[in-house]
């Protein structure tokens, strides 16, 4: 079984990448592609669509003002950054083993 030289573990034959932490088994040619762990989080205001079918478009913002700082807020707090806010919903995407992950 090969062993990961970047965590150890041992890993099944013919893997090409760590089944723990994705790092390549064998030397690999240069592609120009590179390969990176991404954590993607999704979060949902429950009873939101039902709420703001019936309120006015100002008062949607003033419940979604706060509730996009606080989830930016949490997001960052722990080394994540916000790709972007739809609605109500929040996309991260956070690249892991880049600069200031």
């Amino acid at each position: 079984m090969p062993l990961c030289t970047a965590c150890g573990k041992e890993n099944p034959e013919g893997f090409r990448y760590c089944g723990f932490c994705a790092a390549p088994l064998t030397e690999l040619p240069p592609t120009g592609e590179e390969r990176k762990v991404v954590t993607v989080l999704f979060c949902d205001l429950a009873g939101f669509t039902a709420r703001s079918d019936r309120a006015d478009p100002e008062d949607v913002r003033a419940v979604l003002r706060p509730y996009h700082a606080g989830l930016r807020w949490q997001i960052e707090r722990y080394g994540g950054t916000v790709e972007k806010f739809i609605g109500w919903r929040c996309c991260d995407g956070r690249v892991r083993g880049t600069a200031g992950s």
